[in-house]
């Protein structure tokens, strides 16, 4: 295998108890190998893409204090180092006047996030893997589930094994899962996200732990069944302020705000969502305040939702995800996902 680009620390032996000091150690991004890195195939979990993400790299060093011996080479990415450590840590999703790492995979690669994103690309490449998975929290409280860009057995059975959903985007916006459809090397390797629940959860950390030690203990992903109750939901729709809109997150309407969301919004991150529920309250503006652009570049927003005396209900009963109470995370990324039940 070529050079990679980015540091590589094989079978990590000794490490700080501590999950902090141990990542100010690495000084940046870096590879964690166990087993034979020369061995193969190998099977490839990247983690900390967002700073304030963390369940996966605390779930690693939780393991790795235990001594790991994988029976297939396994290789770990510590990726946005930096701005997990940007103080105070855990809390910021990229380091300051940088860009979002996980929206950086595709040109142009500007600034140091395009640049690390950049040397990720080459790094996989080069190791030519039968699997990469992401790791990621969930901007609010919430049940794991796995997004993919596409239908594949092993995406299938391995997300089946640690949540009950799985979303099939088309949707293209420069993230790591979506590198298949980019790099010929990686056209066959399946690539899925798992979303493992909350940051400050504790099942979340116990969902990415459940994932190193399934892909320590197991040979042959192929082998593996897919579980019958899995749920696969096609094509879900971004919903995102528009340009300059105002969001906030109250128990009742801020005159202020183009859009307040009722502060526990997150809570429609479990079940379903009927067109009885008050979602929360929009300003003069409407329904024109937000905005739901498909992977053909249409506009379906008012498919989704409608306005009711000023408040804002579903149109018909939808599942929602990734609704975050976290108005900057609403602001610069979007305010949930939404796929009709």
């Amino acid at each position: 295998m070529a050079a990679l680009s980015l540091p590589v620390i094989v079978a990590p032996s000794r490490l700080h108890d501590q999950a902090v000091p141990w990542l100010q150690s690495l000084g940046g991004p870096a590879w964690i190998v166990l087993g034979d890195p020369e061995a193969g195939p190998r099977w490839v979990v990247v983690t900390l893409l967002h700073g304030n993400e963390p369940s996966g790299a605390l779930a690693l060093h939780r393991w790795l204090l235990e001594g790991p011996r994988p029976r297939r080479p396994l290789w770990v990415l510590l990726a946005n180092v930096v701005g997990a450590l940007a103080h105070p840590v855990f809390t910021r999703r990229h380091a300051p006047d940088d860009r979002d790492l996980n929206r950086c995979f595709r040109a142009p690669f500007a600034g140091p996030s395009g640049e690390l994103a950049r040397a990720i690309i080459a790094d996989l490449v080069a190791m030519a893997p039968e699997l990469v998975v992401d790791l990621h929290n969930t901007s609010g409280n919430g049940p794991a589930f796995a997004v993919a860009t596409r239908r594949h057995p092993v995406i299938e059975a391995l997300a089946g094994r640690f949540c009950e959903r799985l979303i099939v985007t088309d949707l293209r916006l420069g993230s790591l899962m979506e590198l298949p459809h980019r790099e010929p090397a990686l056209a066959d390797c399946p690539v899925f996200t798992l979303e493992c629940g909350g940051a400050l959860q504790l099942e979340a950390r116990e969902v990415a732990g459940g994932l190193f030690r399934l892909l320590a203990d197991c040979q042959d992903l192929s082998a593996l069944p897919c579980p019958p109750d899995l749920e696969v939901l096609v094509h879900p729709l971004r919903v995102e302020l528009r340009p300059g809109a105002v969001v906030v997150y109250d128990r009742g309407p801020n005159p202020d705000a183009d859009l307040t969301l009722w502060a526990r919004i997150d809570e429609h991150n479990r079940g379903v969502t009927s067109p009885q529920a008050c979602l929360g309250w929009l300003g003069p503006a409407g329904l024109g305040c937000l905005q739901a652009i498909d992977g053909e570049g249409r506009e379906r927003i008012a498919e989704l939702f409608e306005a009711r005396d000023g408040r804002l209900h579903a149109r018909r009963t939808l599942r929602l995800f990734m609704a975050t109470t976290n108005s900057e995370i609403a602001r610069s990324d979007c305010l949930f996902y939404a796929v009709p039940a």
